[in-house]
């Protein structure tokens, strides 16, 4: 069952990740400061572990932070940028040298190019001291021989026999379910991957409604499911979604604890809510540990784009410490603060992109947020007309700035091709035309 090792011995811990110190003396670790003589201070435990946490499943023991693939860092803006592969191989070995094991990467991130990044950052530990986990993109399969050439190429690009965690990527719709997983055998075709020991779990990544979720939960016997979940999505479909799977001993993995990173930073009041009882801890703590008490998750993944974004979580997650009743309260008092923010629920997974007219859409919103945050959103209903043109310039100064190189809202015509790729189900065009509209 779900149980954590708080205080896992020197030997328990290299067990655990499935390594010896010889294996360890022997990996060739980057050249860097905190590189040197690695394996003899992980021998000697003068490196914390993160907690881990056992699926009841198959007894995997399993970091309760997973390292997600989707959020590298980059060499430069926008959606071409490529990625700084020497700061993403900095961040993995930190993160394994703290016991990280979990690995989430999938088929569409950084444009193809993920999949072989996060395996050649791995490529110097033994294959059974982590756990990789991948995706097969359904959206992408139009007929049914692709499935097992997408399956076969992602082995490759990955430099691997097996997947340890193997998913069913971003189920929204029944129509899309069914023509991929049933008529074209998707399903069957993975499950006889499993029986040959080339995925050792099989599950799914989980956008859709309620009446999707109750049709496929029940479908097939899933090894574990991971779902977006956060002390925002809770109150909507996230606490029915979750005690589902609890009811069912099924585990759970969690996507967008930061919703997007917005739970990172919240309103200023809200944020003061939170430092007034915890003032040495992040904000973005609060929500790791709200998804970490939960005792049928059995990782929670962040898109760790810097060191101290890494740093910070793994300070969370050694010696892991749930919330108790009173912090409970306390994060109840800043969420109802935030929410008197309404902010665009966009979580910047750029599904939506690219744009058939260049919209920059994930940085639209993000930037229709900090305004939103700064209170400087114009409304003729509640502003004076002083206010109103005060705020109406800084909004327009704003996305002039922001996108004075393209990009821009007003490039948006409402064409609607990215309103079924969103995983949010935001009505995308309907969010653009007011933003336009603003900017006039």
């Amino acid at each position: 069952m779900g149980t954590e090792n708080n205080e896992i011995n020197r030997r328990k811990a290299l067990k655990i990740m499935g390594l010896s110190i010889a294996s360890l003396a022997v990996a060739s670790f980057k050249n860097n400061a905190f590189a040197n003589n690695l394996s003899e201070k992980i021998a000697n435990g003068e490196i914390s572990q993160v907690v881990k946490r056992e699926n009841n499943k198959n007894g995997d023991m399993v970091s309760l932070i997973g390292f997600g693939c989707m959020r590298f860092p980059t060499n430069g803006e926008g959606r071409n940028a490529p990625v700084d592969v020497e700061k993403v191989q900095e961040l993995v070995d930190y993160a394994f040298a703290h016991g990280i094991n979990y690995y989430d990467t999938a088929y569409v991130y950084h444009g193809g190019k993920s999949e072989g990044i996060i395996s050649n950052a791995l490529k110097k530990y033994p294959r059974n001291s982590y756990f990789l986990a991948d995706k097969m993109p359904g959206y992408y399969v139009k007929e049914k021989g692709e499935i097992a050439k997408i399956f076969e190429e992602q082995l490759q690009r990955c430099n691997t026999d097996y997947f340890d965690y193997y998913l069913l990527h971003s189920l929204q719709n029944k129509p899309g379910y069914d023509k991929v997983y049933e008529e074209f055998g998707g399903y069957e075709y993975l499950n006889s991957e499993k029986k040959r020991g080339r995925i050792k779990q099989l599950g799914f990544s989980f956008h859709g409604d309620r009446e999707l979720w109750d049709y496929v939960i029940d479908l097939h016997p899933w090894d574990f499911v991971q779902i977006q979940l956060n002390y925002i999505d809770w109150k909507k479909d996230g606490e029915y979604l979750y005690k589902s799977l609890e009811e069912r001993k099924i585990p759970c993995i969690i996507m967008e604890p930061l919703l997007g990173g917005r739970l990172a930073s919240l309103s200023a009041s809200a944020n003061k809510i939170l430092k007034d009882k915890r003032p040495n801890d992040s904000i973005a703590s609060w929500a790791f540990r709200y998804v970490g008490s939960l005792p049928n998750v059995l990782t929670a993944l962040s898109g760790m784009t810097y060191m101290e974004h890494l740093v910070d979580n793994i300070n969370t997650f050694t010696d892991f410490k749930k919330l108790s009743v009173s912090e409970k309260m306390t994060l109840n008092k800043a969420i109802v603060e935030y929410e008197k923010f309404q902010r665009i629920g966009c979580t910047s997974c750029r599904y939506c992109m690219p744009c058939p007219f260049e919209v920059e859409i994930p940085t639209v919103f993000e930037t229709y947020n900090k305004l939103v945050m700064e209170k400087s959103i114009p409304s003729k209903e509640d502003q004076t007309a002083e206010e109103f043109a005060e705020k109406s310039k800084k909004f327009a100064d704003t996305f002039k700035k922001e996108f004075a190189n393209g990009g821009n809202a007003t490039a948006c015509v409402g064409c609607g091709a990215c309103e079924p790729k969103c995983p949010q189900h935001l009505s995308i065009p309907d969010l653009m035309e007011m933003i336009k509209s603003n900017l006039k």
